[in-house]
């Protein structure tokens, strides 16, 4: 689907969704276009391996084969591995946070903050940890 045009993205998200909807929970979970189907079995996988390209078919939706990884025990699925009952932080991601320069103006941090919020679950006591830098974006606040 070209994406300049209006719309493509929701219209593309609401489609999977219409050709997916009734596997939803059970063994398929779908982002934009990247569908992870998960199973406690190499058998259970094959089955909705067939049921999935079986519906996508249907709707003359097709995968490149090129862009798919079949039977992973672990799956990268937005920036975390997934798999084996739990989800862990990408390490990239943690070396990108330790690694990340030191803010110089109120853009730099919020950009940091912001990047530090979305894994918050993963870090113990984030807020604690995180509220002297969100004191700094308080109106009045000086620093540096």
């Amino acid at each position: 689907m070209p994406f300049g045009l209006t719309n493509a993205l929701a219209t593309f998200c609401n489609l999977m969704n219409d050709v997916l909807y009734k596997f939803f929970d059970k063994f398929v979970i779908v982002y934009l276009n990247d569908i992870v189907i998960y199973n406690e079995s190499l058998v259970e996988h094959v089955a909705h391996l067939k049921k999935v390209f079986s519906r996508l078919r249907e709707r003359k939706l097709y995968v490149k084969k090129e862009k798919c990884q079949f039977c992973h025990q672990e799956v990268m699925f937005l920036g975390h591995w997934v798999g084996k009952g739990r989800i862990q932080i990408d390490e990239r991601k943690v070396e990108a946070i330790r690694n990340w320069p030191a803010p110089s103006k109120i853009a730099d941090l919020k950009s940091f903050l912001g990047l530090t919020n979305y894994y918050r679950r993963f870090i113990e006591g984030y807020s604690k940890k995180g509220s002297p830098l969100t004191d700094l974006l308080k109106n009045g606040r000086k620093w540096m």
